[in-house]
């Protein structure tokens, strides 16, 4: 996948203008933004997987399970963006459009994500392509910085930036 799949995140965002209650600098930034809409896109990705394949391929843990180990595989940056997101949402005032913020941002990670999995999926016959994504979660090939850094990600200077900037918040 590439950086512009979830730079289109951004398209679908309402420009928020209201300042941060305590006056310093405000959460929101398009890099964190793509960034946040980046391991969205890829927890939904590996939540899929699980939900599609673990019983399929008789394994014993539950979808919720298999996603709790991704998330812990990924804290900081699964953290960072949590944060990330709350403070970003924290910042609107305005109901409606805090609402219209936060359903772009799920909506962007659930259609990216579904046309990875779609894609995922297309490759042959079910049972031999979960094998496939199930072996690929197992060994760490979905995790952020594994996945990034093999497929050259540009994004994950902008992760790393999210990371940093979620531990001063």
């Amino acid at each position: 996948m590439k950086q512009s799949i979830y730079i289109a995140f951004l398209a679908g965002l309402v420009s928020c203008s209201a300042a941060a209650e305590n006056g310093s600098e405000r959460a929101e930034s398009q890099s964190r933004d793509a960034s946040a809409a980046f391991v969205a896109t890829q927890h939904f990705v590996v939540g899929r997987i699980g939900r599609d394949c673990l019983e399929e391929l008789g394994r014993s843990e539950t979808p919720l399970q298999y996603i709790e180990k991704w998330q812990r595989d990924n804290d900081k940056y699964y953290a960072a963006t949590t944060r990330y997101m709350a403070a970003r949402l924290s910042e609107i005032s305005d109901p409606e459009e805090r609402d219209a913020v936060e359903s772009a941002y799920y909506a962007s990670a659930r259609q990216r994500g579904e046309a990875a999995v779609n894609q995922i999926f297309s490759k042959g016959p079910k049972n031999e392509v979960c094998k496939y994504a199930v072996t690929l979660v197992d060994a760490g090939s979905m995790n952020i910085e594994e996945f990034g850094n093999a497929t050259k990600q540009p994004i994950m200077r902008d992760l790393a930036e999210l990371v940093e900037w979620a531990k001063t918040r």
